[in-house]
């Protein structure tokens, strides 16, 4: 897997190969989590406190020093909620729409989407606020020629996205005056094909349900479990989530609380970094990307996380790799 925070999604007919491009635009569950003032003016001071010796009258110096700072100082690990775009066969996929894929259409105007000539797939885990929040400022879907395709195992996801823009004394934009052309389809027990690329997908436990999805293209598989949690930890009730999740290239997956607070909000739908990295290793998997982050913890108290992320498996390992990542808004993976 290669890391990228740089690589440019928005240029159109690219040819994706046999590889997976994935980006994220929103990492936080629910409720968007903005930096303030406060807290860029502590970064500030941080970096200014550890910048002896650097010359400030060169600017590549500056550059670098503050490149090599890390990222809960010099940036953020982002406060949109979920939205997750990928790039697999020639497919422009997007999973889920919080408030992300406003920045996302952002950026896909720069391509094929600006003259509306663009086509994606949005594949939507669940329809709680936050992860359907952000598609009403979804630019994309404002232009004429371009196409969505947005699939659910739940049959009423039309309604549900209908719900959300129609009354006009809550948005003032109707679903049906979007001038892109959305079509919704209920996803049937045996997924989709792209193309190539195989959607399947799982019901997890959550309050009003939410679903996982596999995808698997060019001998590549990501797995995307948001907003689950895993109670019954019984061997029958854990094969359910293995199977689905069996030898996984990528696994994003819900670690919004801490194993105490998780005790704590039991029922609330959500897991840990913990349960993450026991699922990873029985399955196979070779990246854990921690996701859907409780909207409170600040970028030290989430790298906090990560490193004893990190050293619980060191003790669970089994003689498996696996890299733990922390999903931030930016970050770009290469399968």
């Amino acid at each position: 897997m290669t890391i990228n925070r740089y690589f440019n999604v928005a240029a159109g007919g690219k040819d994706f190969g046999q590889t997976m491009h994935i980006k994220f635009w929103g990492v936080r569950g629910s409720i968007p989590a903005p930096v303030g003032t406060g807290t860029i003016t502590a970064k500030i001071i941080q970096a200014v406190q550890r910048s002896k010796g650097v010359d400030l009258d060169d600017p590549e110096a500056v550059r670098a020093y503050v490149e090599s700072l890390p990222l809960e100082i010099r940036g953020t690990s982002g406060g949109n909620t979920p939205c997750v775009q990928v790039l697999a066969g020639g497919n422009q996929i997007i999973l889920d729409a919080g408030s992300g894929i406003r920045e996302l259409g952002e950026d896909l105007m720069k391509g094929p989407f600006g003259q509306g000539q663009g086509v994606a797939h949005i594949f939507m885990s669940h329809t709680h606020w936050d992860h359907i929040q952000g598609f009403p400022f979804f630019l994309p879907a404002y232009i004429k020629g371009n196409r969505f395709f947005i699939y659910s195992p739940k049959k009423s996801i039309e309604e549900k996205f209908t719900r959300q823009q129609v009354d006009q004394d809550m948005f003032p934009v109707r679903l049906g005056d979007m001038s892109a052309r959305i079509e919704f389809i209920t996803m049937g027990p045996e997924g989709v094909d792209l193309d190539g690329v195989k959607v399947r997908s799982l019901m997890l436990p959550h309050p009003g349900g939410s679903h996982a999805f596999r995808f698997d293209s060019g001998g590549k598989t990501l797995i995307y479990a948001t907003d689950g949690e895993y109670r019954d930890l019984s061997d029958e009730s854990l094969r359910y989530f293995l199977n689905f999740f069996q030898d996984a290239d990528a696994l994003i997956f819900d670690s919004m609380y801490t194993f105490g607070e998780s005790k704590d909000k039991e029922g609330w739908g959500h897991s840990t970094s913990l349960m993450g990295v026991d699922l990873a290793v029985q399955t196979g998997s070779r990246n854990l990307i921690l996701f859907h982050h409780e909207p409170t913890y600040s970028d030290e108290k989430l790298m906090e996380i990560l490193e004893k992320t990190t050293s619980y498996f060191s003790l669970v390992r089994q003689d498996k790799d696996l890299n733990v990542l922390l999903a931030t808004e930016g970050l770009e993976l290469e399968l």
